[in-house]
């Protein structure tokens, strides 16, 4: 009775946070991938050691939208039509098993980022003039540290709880020739961020499935911005086809909050989304394999004008020691 009573508990958990979790990918700038990577919640290892997870991803931001429609330019006079932004993301991740019950998990992005908005101006005859700015920068993003507490664990299954912050190590005074960058486009947030989270998966001959989200509070802002909260949710099925090769499929969703400050756009920021990603992975030796996922939105709402992706993509390695 009480193995049941704690299923039920932790399954209670991660369905209380995940129906109230939809996803968005969304911004005039800053994005990444919102699919799980997070091996040791849904359950590939549990005994002591160090797993080293480097990711790679591209997400192309090329339509503007406005609420789940696409939109065109408004080219409305002292305003500016956000037009593209490429995101290059690189995340290592290290996960240290200290034992069975407690883990440790510190993540560190690396951005490359190009973005690109045309500005309306009044030429003082009754017409408009149209001015293309662009920024490319490259530069560390905001670092994270988690504690993980697993809390339930049999023979099939794992439940646990993750905690920690994301600190603001990334710069927020990036700069063309000219202009600073927009505050939600920079590599960092300046904000210091709470992260609590839970996770379940469960095991079953050469499968396993999994449940994971995350709770991200902003408690400390810096220079009038302050992001929005932040609420994402994970369900996987992890599939092997043979000893070496597995199939993937996810359900990534997130809701972000309107950002806040005389330095934020509330009115261009937030909104939900859901996300499909199907990967495969390979195990090219052992303790080591690759992977990689297609992400493909399959639902977007977005607050008043934000460029959103049709597509992105992620490869990674893992690896253990």
């Amino acid at each position: 009775m009480k193995l049941i009573q704690k299923h039920y508990l932790a399954i209670a958990i991660l369905i209380a946070l995940l129906a109230s979790s939809l996803a968005a990918n969304a911004s005039c700038g800053g994005a990444f991938c919102s699919l799980s990577t997070d091996w040791d919640a849904q359950g590939v290892t549990s005994k002591p050691g160090i797993r080293l997870d480097v990711r790679a991803e591209f997400i192309d931001l090329d339509q503007l939208s406005s609420g789940t429609n696409k939109v065109g330019p408004a080219g409305e006079v002292n305003e500016h039509d956000e037009v593209r932004t490429i995101n290059r993301n690189l995340l290592a991740t290290i996960d240290w098993n200290i034992n069975p019950t407690w883990g440790m998990t510190f993540r560190v992005p690396l951005l490359s980022r190009s973005h690109t908005h045309v500005s309306s101006e009044d030429d003082g005859g009754g017409g408009t003039t149209q001015e293309i700015e662009k920024w490319n920068f490259f530069g560390l993003g905001d670092l994270e540290a988690l504690a993980r507490y697993r809390f339930y664990a049999d023979k099939d299954s794992n439940a646990g709880l993750r905690f920690g912050l994301k600190f603001p190590t990334g710069s927020i005074n990036k700069r063309n020739s000219e202009d600073k960058a927009e505050r939600m486009l920079q590599p960092g947030t300046g904000s210091l961020d709470t992260l609590l989270g839970a996770y379940y998966n469960v095991h079953k001959g050469n499968t396993t499935w999994f449940v994971q989200g995350m709770w991200q509070q902003p408690v400390h802002e810096r220079d009038n911005f302050k992001p929005g909260i932040k609420l994402s949710t994970d369900v996987g099925l992890n599939y092997s086809a043979t000893p070496n090769f597995g199939l993937m499929l996810q359900l990534n969703a997130q809701h972000k909050s309107r950002d806040s400050g005389a330095n934020a756009e509330p009115a261009n920021s937030g909104g939900d989304s859901i996300n499909l990603s199907p990967g495969l992975s390979y195990r090219v030796a052992t303790g080591t394999h690759i992977y990689g996922f297609l992400q493909k939105p399959i639902y977007q709402y977005v607050n008043g004008g934000q460029l959103t992706a049709s597509w992105s993509v992620a490869v990674g390695l893992s690896t253990e020691f």
